[in-house]
């Protein structure tokens, strides 16, 4: 696993937990419990426990954040949303269709939307664009990390009122609204983020259509080109075939 994948596995989890140890600590009776508890506990055991902890919070964060991510986006998918004008040029890009101005097309639908984004991606930017595909894929990671984030953060004031029992009254102020505020903001970065990544890949959509679309009506123009060269020399063959013709006749009659 890369380096990415493993910041954005964690830094949710992370979150989650020091939004915990905040509140916790913030109310006296948890508090307390909370120190007792630490100070009988080996460290040893506590580093090992927290690693599984964390990697459990991730797991559970990211699971949580896909589902909700499908449920706002039930009649799309949340990973790709091309306008339809990039989706029919990225169709026409993947040979799925021959002209890019058909409305519909038997082969491939928009329910499949997702499908054509990532053979986009991962099939023509990644090998033949390259750097795109990075950039693509580190701002798709940073809308990653941001939308767990903001999942793992408003679990953790639920998993703190509700498990922990970290009394309202004490900690609203405090812990839960400057949680809430963080995570609203990570909800923005994480709409912009999006919101570039989609628009980066209607515009490589467009820009490799138009230089497909050129280089078909450049092809076109050379099969033409070769046909018409090689009607002429049809032609030409012909005359002079019939001009061989009276010669021959001629010199038939004169040996006559």
């Amino acid at each position: 696993m890369d380096e990415v994948r493993k910041i954005r596995l964690l830094i949710a989890p992370i979150l989650f937990v020091a939004s915990l140890l905040w509140g916790a600590w913030l109310d006296p009776t948890v508090r307390h419990c909370l120190v007792g508890f630490l100070e009988k506990l080996d460290w040893s055991k506590l580093i090992a426990g927290g690693s599984v902890v964390v990697l459990t919070a991730g797991y559970v964060i990211g699971t949580v954040t896909v589902v909700l991510l499908r449920l706002l986006f039930r009649s799309r998918f949340h990973e790709v949303a091309m306008s339809d004008t990039a989706f029919k040029q990225v169709l026409f890009i993947l040979d799925a269709t021959e002209k890019v101005n058909l409305e519909a097309t038997e082969k491939v639908t928009r329910s499949e939307e997702l499908f054509v984004g990532v053979a986009f991606d991962h099939g023509i930017l990644q090998e033949k664009h390259k750097g795109i595909h990075e950039w693509l894929f580190r701002r798709w990671s940073a809308f990653t990390i941001a939308a767990n984030s903001a999942c793992g953060l408003v679990l953790s004031l639920l998993f703190g009122y509700l498990v922990l029992k970290i009394q309202w009254t004490l900690t609203w102020l405090t812990w839960g609204v400057p949680v809430v505020i963080f995570a609203f903001i990570l909800l923005i970065v994480a709409y912009f983020q999006r919101s570039d990544t989609m628009k980066m890949l209607n515009f490589m959509a467009g820009l490799l259509c138009e230089k497909k679309e050129a280089e078909k009506k450049e092809a076109e123009l050379k099969a033409k080109a070769v046909t018409r060269r090689r009607s002429r020399a049809g032609i030409a063959g012909d005359g002079q075939r019939s001009q061989d013709q009276p010669d021959a006749a001629a010199q038939g009659a004169q040996s006559t």
